[in-house]
């Protein structure tokens, strides 16, 4: 991710925390099981996911204070199975679920001592980080899978903190820029006085122009009408983010 400072992707997670709260607050029984933009998950998958995220994320706190090994899931291979059948409660349970969880999750942020962010833990994926990375790692679940609920009441990437959309961008192109099949890609936004470049270095890059925040959902594979304003007007095929 983008040196921003600890301190300030700690007021992301904070603002992301009460972001998603608001969300789950306004939404009613029958738009849980309704379908969220991502195809084959409804609203209930997405907050299940974040639910099972902020505990996955405890348990990294809990290694980084204790210095006892605590994967972020005890059996991977079951998580989306867990994620199935989650979605499949009843809306009091969801939203419950994940109001709870992630009232967890701050808890055990602002309770690990100084020291402890310096420890080393590992992500799912197997990276070994700091866990100082943490709050990042859940800042980008809480803001973008809080958009992914596709209701009224949150807005579209262009209502991010500035800072907080170049970060993303910096985060999904460097990822996005590795996968085998990524095209030579320069994004050029116009409310910004820099770019970034990712893809084979030695492609000719195909510049794709918009505001930066509609660029960062296009790069997250979203389909927000800002993404969609991108997509219709350039060429480039990505491969998917995550």
């Amino acid at each position: 991710m983008a040196d921003v400072g600890f301190a300030r992707t700690l007021t992301w997670v904070r603002d992301g925390s009460d972001l998603l709260h608001g969300a789950v607050a306004a939404l009613g029984s029958a738009d849980v099981h309704g379908p969220s933009p991502l195809p084959g998950w409804t609203r209930g998958h997405v907050l299940t996911h974040l639910a099972r995220n902020a505990d996955a994320l405890v348990n990294l706190l809990t290694w980084a204070r204790t210095g006892i090994e605590t994967p972020m899931y005890a059996d991977p291979s079951t998580r989306l199975d867990d994620i199935e059948r989650g979605a499949e409660r009843t809306a009091d349970a969801i939203l419950g679920d994940v109001r709870d969880a992630d009232a967890r999750l701050m808890a055990a942020i602002d309770a690990l001592p100084a020291g402890a962010w310096h420890a080393t833990v590992r992500s799912a994926l197997g990276r070994t980080v700091p866990a100082s990375e943490i709050p990042w790692m859940r800042t980008r679940e809480l803001w973008i899978h809080t958009v992914d609920l596709g209701t009224d009441a949150v807005p579209d990437f262009d209502r991010f903190p500035a800072d907080l959309v170049d970060a993303l961008i910096e985060d999904a192109s460097a990822t996005v820029g590795r996968k085998e099949g990524c095209p030579s890609v320069r994004l050029a936004p116009g409310d910004r006085d820099r770019t970034w470049s990712f893809g084979p270095p030695d492609g000719t890059a195909t510049e794709v122009s918009a505001p930066a925040s509609a660029l960062c959902a296009w790069l997250l594979g979203r389909t927000t009408p800002s993404a969609r304003a991108v997509t219709a007007s350039t060429p480039a095929v990505l491969p998917a983010w995550l």
